[in-house]
C-alpha cells in the first residue's frame, strides 16, 4: 500500500508540472502571436492609408488612431482590454481572448510638412494564470505613411 501511495504521488506531481508547463507555453504563444499580428496589421493599414486624422497635430498623443484608407475611416482603439478596429461600424478584434492590451498610445511625430509618422506603444499581457510569472510583451515602434 505504501509503494502505491508513493507512485501515485509521483505521478500526480509530474502531471501537475506538465500541465503548468503547457500553460506557460500557451500563454507565451498567445502573447507573441498577438504581438506579431498587431504589428503586421498596423504596418499594413498605416502603409496603405491616405491620411492621418487622429492624432492630428505633431507631438499630440491619443489612445485612438484614425486613418483614412480609400476615404473610409479606420479607427484603432481600446475597448476595455480589447484592441479593435472600427471600419464604418464593422468592428474587428485584434487580440485573442487569452490576452489583454493596456497602455495604448499613438503619438504623431515627424517634421512639419514631412511624411506623417506614428509612434505606437502598448503592452500585451497573457490572461492565463501562472505560478512562475506574468507573460508580457511591450510594443514601442514607429510607422510612417507612404
Amino acid at each position: 500500500m505504501g509503494l502505491f501511495s508513493i507512485v501515485l504521488l509521483v505521478l500526480t506531481t509530474v502531471f501537475g508540472e506538465l500541465i503548468q508547463k503547457q500553460l506557460e507555453i500557451q500563454s507565451t504563444s498567445a502573447v507573441e502571436s498577438d504581438k506579431s499580428y498587431i504589428l503586421s496589421r498596423l504596418e499594413y493599414d498605416i502603409g496603405r492609408s491616405d491620411s492621418l486624422t487622429i492624432p492630428a497635430t505633431l507631438g499630440e498623443s491619443s489612445t485612438e488612431l484614425e486613418l483614412r484608407i480609400d476615404g473610409n475611416p479606420y479607427i484603432y482603439r481600446l475597448d476595455g482590454i480589447v484592441l479593435e478596429i472600427d471600419n464604418n461600424g464593422e468592428i474587428l478584434r485584434l487580440n485573442n481572448v487569452r490576452t489583454a492590451i493596456s497602455d495604448l498610445s499613438f503619438q504623431s511625430i515627424g517634421n512639419i510638412g514631412g511624411i506623417p509618422t506614428i509612434n505606437t506603444q502598448m503592452t500585451i499581457t497573457s490572461l492565463a494564470e501562472e505560478a512562475s510569472k506574468i507573460r508580457q510583451a511591450t510594443i514601442d515602434t514607429t510607422f510612417g505613411l507612404r
